[in-house]
């Protein structure tokens, strides 16, 4: 008798081999399809963010009767920014949109049949997030600083200056030389009424004392050293620059000008309408913490002076980052900063370090949205767009919160700020791809 439990065997069937390339026509359909959806997304969130500015800003453009240039100037400048945020959003959802279209009309199934594969079926959609990518790092690191700046500079002319302006701001130099205040700091490339807390150095002495031999440098010798005055011009010149230098390096020293301006071509500031006042020594010797309350001589009016990098490194656009999110500072910026302070704070440096290796992560978001987009679309081919988009949704909320949560306990110094910045979205993308590969379903 026959065993009935003898598996029936199939001889003539021939598993069809996994095809990659050339699939030109079916990557044409599948780039196609993916763009409209994609381009409608995009649509629909730069209309809202751009709304969303309208309603939040446009008020104080209208009190300050602003031209719409003006208006139309600022919203494309504030777009940049808005786009960094759509573009992994719109990904995520246009790619299990798309994915979860041909589900439901069975093309995965038959593109499966035909001996593509899961992954190959999404290689049309992987080129554009990793396009995207791309695009995104060039929006972080390039365009927005610039576009940013841009939109503030357009707000502080055009509107009331309350969103452009920080008053009374204060910025420390990375050596802790010195001190600048601001009593408002602006977007513009002119600052008002700007106050410097420094020491002296050898270079800054003949620009503020002068050339030996000059008017103002008489003058200027004898109201800062007074009784000694006749004494130090009396000397020849070599002792008469030692004894100065001597005196004034390195002694605390104010700076206030009306107007202050810089040039980052050559990286120059210039000082306009302004006075400095030295403090006298016995202050520091007296009291270890002691900033200098007695003055070594009445305040010396300046018309314009200009110091260069050897006496004032910083550069106005370390003066504004200062004034931004750490979140939004360009990683450049960043390691620059970190580079130039090997003493800094550890509690400090793990904020910047944490904040540096997630802004190097999250432009992949675009590239993670399409490892885990294909494989979820397709997980359940009856299940419709609907079900496709709230998934995505989800995603998104749970990748940005637990993006958030890491970012916090790395700048807190809870945990290293490598895995801080990196491991959201590094354990993202592994999960993607390992449930994107091993589909065989």
């Amino acid at each position: 008798m026959q065993n009935d439990n003898k598996q029936p065997k199939y001889e003539d069937l021939v598993l069809m081999k996994r095809k990659w390339f050339p699939l030109w026509i079916l990557d044409r359909y599948i780039l196609r399809e993916f763009l409209i959806k994609y381009s409608i997304l995009m649509l629909v969130f730069i209309i809202l963010f751009i709304l969303s500015d309208v309603f939040n800003d446009i008020q104080e453009f209208l009190e300050a009767k602003a031209g719409w240039r003006a208006v139309l100037l600022y919203l494309l400048c504030r777009l940049p920014g808005n786009i960094r945020f759509i573009l992994p959003i719109s990904m995520l959802l246009g790619c299990m949109w798309t994915m979860a279209d041909f589900g439901k009309n069975l093309e995965v199934t038959a593109m499966r049949a035909s001996g593509v594969s899961l992954f190959r079926c999404g290689g049309p959609i992987f080129a554009v997030g990793l396009i995207v990518t791309f695009v995104n790092i060039y929006f972080n690191e390039a365009l927005i600083p610039y576009t940013q700046n841009k939109a503030a500079q357009i707000y502080d002319e055009a509107a009331d200056r309350r969103k452009s302006v920080q008053h009374l701001w204060a910025f420390r130099s990375s050596d802790n030389k010195r001190h600048w205040l601001f009593n408002t700091l602006t977007a513009g490339e002119t600052q008002k009424d700007v106050t410097i807390k420094t020491y002296w150095k050898k270079e800054m002495i003949p620009t503020l004392v002068g050339t030996p031999g000059t008017e103002k440098f008489n003058s200027n010798i004898k109201s800062m050293f007074q009784s000694r005055a006749d004494m130090l011009l009396a000397k020849n010149l070599s002792e008469m620059q030692k004894l100065i230098l001597r005196n004034l390096d390195g002694r605390k020293m104010d700076i206030t000008a009306k107007e202050v301006s810089y040039d980052s071509k050559n990286h120059l500031w210039t000082l306009r309408n302004g006075s400095f006042v030295s403090y006298d020594r016995t202050d520091e010797l007296r009291f270890e913490a002691s900033r200098g309350t007695s003055l070594m001589h009445s305040e010396i009016k300046f018309d314009t002076i200009s110091f260069g990098k050897d006496v004032m490194p910083e550069s106005q656009q370390d003066i504004l980052n200062s004034a931004r999110e750490k979140d939004d500072l360009p990683t450049v910026f960043i390691a620059d900063l970190i580079r130039r302070n090997p003493n800094m704070p550890e509690r400090v440096k793990a904020i910047y370090m944490t904040v540096f290796f997630y802004r190097l992560a999250f432009p992949w978001a675009c590239f993670l949205s399409v490892f885990l987009g294909i494989p979820l679309a397709t997980k359940n081919e009856r299940t419709g767009s609907l079900m496709a988009i709230i998934t995505a949704v989800g995603l998104i909320v749970f990748y940005i919160v637990t993006a958030q949560i890491f970012l916090t306990l790395g700048k807190g110094g809870f945990i290293n700020p490598v895995i801080a910045g990196l491991a959201p979205t590094v354990a993202f993308i592994s999960a993607g791809a390992w449930r994107l590969l091993t589909d065989r379903n």
